[in-house]
């Protein structure tokens, strides 16, 4: 059983819709969203995981100009990452999500501006192998979402802590023990 997608493209966006998975259920993840996907998205109801100021911006005026109130969730450069994660999402400049400091304004504007706010998309890394870090980074997470919830004076929806769990690729790699 499948209880979402998280799509990168208007392309996945497309295939998820077309598979039968209701838009409500659909997050837009990434960075670098067109505007022809930022529409796609709005026009469709998915949530969108907005990754800076300006992309909010850019999505309230195309909803703006269509009558639709976006769902958007922010998604939230964290000032940590996942311990031996493959990839890390958080823990300093990185392209993926608002700086945490920035982000309960950003919550006030999207709230003020009559956007459905969806909550925050955290994640710190992917493809980690240690259950030990994980969880440590998911504490994190938690606390984090609090911390900014309380700043920002709104209680999120939803908090999408994403994913992590790595998948044994190489010789000597062990999976991760659930």
């Amino acid at each position: 059983v499948v209880d979402g997608f998280d799509v990168a493209s208007a392309g996945e966006l497309g295939r998820a819709l077309a598979a039968g998975m209701a838009a409500e259920h659909i997050s837009f993840a990434g960075p670098g969203k067109r505007d022809s996907e930022l529409e796609a998205a709005i026009r469709a109801g998915a949530t969108l995981n907005a990754e800076s100021e300006g992309e909010v911006d850019r999505a309230l005026a195309i909803a703006d100009r269509l009558g639709i109130a976006p769902c958007i969730a922010v998604r939230v450069n964290p000032d940590f990452d996942l311990k031996g994660s493959g990839m890390r999402m958080g823990g300093g400049a990185k392209p993926f999500g608002v700086d945490a400091d920035r982000v309960p304004a950003l919550v006030r504007h999207i709230i003020a501006a009559g956007a459905d706010w969806q909550g925050f998309h955290i994640f710190a890394g992917s493809q980690a192998l240690d259950a030990e870090a994980i969880a440590d980074t998911q504490a994190q997470t938690i606390a984090l979402a609090g911390q900014l919830s309380v700043a920002a004076g709104a209680a999120p929806p939803m908090v999408n802590i994403g994913g992590g769990l790595g998948v044994p690729y190489f010789s000597g790699d062990s999976a991760v023990d659930v």
